[in-house]
């Protein structure tokens, strides 16, 4: 293996990918009372996350980003036997750790100069940056170089997209997102947003007044999505927060409107973790996309 691959626990993918992959995670923290934090994946699973939200509707948790010296630590191992990082960060829009993790891997690279590290800004979250963060992987797997992967990286980061809904506007608000998501609704948090990810930002992109009709809406919108492309060029995937039933019934739904387009993959799943849970509440629910990469 030419590299490896690494990303921070907002990248929601699986134990089972990160084993296969091989992929090291460096965890956010979270806490419930802004005292006790918690590193997401390792000290906190997101089942007990979303059922200690769901209980207590009236506490919003907080996230704490990874320190330079967590990045330092995840990063050494490999650095000190002359090993390459591409590590894939969080959207900088979100959070400032992308500036923490460039600042670990230069004083490493300085203290090991037979290591390279690519820190790249993943303009994405959660179950979307998972699927660029396993795209990464596959590269590692094919063989390719650390520079044609880095490039190959910076152009399939652009494709990806996440269209999505949340149960109301609260967590959003409490977190600073709403002025980014749906200003001119700021004071009717029982609205139902539809929002779109893409290119490391928030975008509104209607609301709705029932739950139904707002996951209808944001399905419409990654189909028209695919309207001009050949959608078997893609990997695409549904994530959830705290509700399986209603998932189980909209996952097998998106696969049915996904094939009615032509798609002839598997619409994979993804639980949506701790640390975007804390900004979506715990009735996150969508689906993501990301051109494939072609080995």
């Amino acid at each position: 293996m030419r590299f490896h691959i690494m990303s921070d626990s907002s990248c929601d993918i699986s134990t089972e990918q990160e084993q296969v992959y091989g992929i090291g995670i460096v965890p956010y923290y979270v806490s419930f009372d802004g005292e006790t934090y918690r590193k997401d994946r390792l000290e906190v699973n997101a089942e007990d996350f979303y059922r200690e939200m769901a209980e207590n509707p009236d506490i919003y948790p907080k996230t704490s980003m990874p320190t330079q010296v967590d990045f330092y630590e995840a990063f050494l191992p490999h650095a000190q036997k002359g090993e390459n990082i591409i590590y894939l960060n969080l959207t900088s829009k979100f959070s400032s750790s992308f500036q923490s993790a460039n600042l670990a891997a230069e004083a490493l690279m300085e203290e090991y100069p037979d290591c390279r590290i690519a820190v790249i800004d993943s303009c994405s979250a959660t179950v979307q940056e998972g699927l660029l963060v396993t795209e990464a992987a596959r590269m590692a797997e094919a063989g390719l170089s650390f520079t044609d992967a880095v490039e190959k990286l910076e152009e399939l980061k652009m494709t990806s997209r996440i269209f999505f809904t949340t149960g109301d506007l609260s967590y959003l608000k409490k977190g600073g997102r709403i002025g980014k998501v749906l200003t001119q609704a700021a004071s009717a948090l029982k609205i139902k947003p539809i929002i779109h990810l893409y290119e490391g930002e928030l975008q509104a992109a209607g609301i709705a007044r029932a739950r139904k009709k707002s996951i209808r809406k944001f399905m419409e919108d990654a189909k028209a999505f695919f309207a001009d492309k050949n959608i078997n060029d893609y990997r695409i995937c549904t994530g959830k927060g705290h509700d399986a039933a209603e998932y189980d019934v909209f996952h097998k739904e998106v696969e049915a409107e996904m094939q009615a387009l032509g798609f002839t993959g598997q619409v994979e799943r993804y639980q949506i973790g701790c640390t975007i849970g804390v900004h979506t509440g715990p009735t996150p629910i969508g689906i993501a996309c990301i051109r494939k990469f072609d080995a």
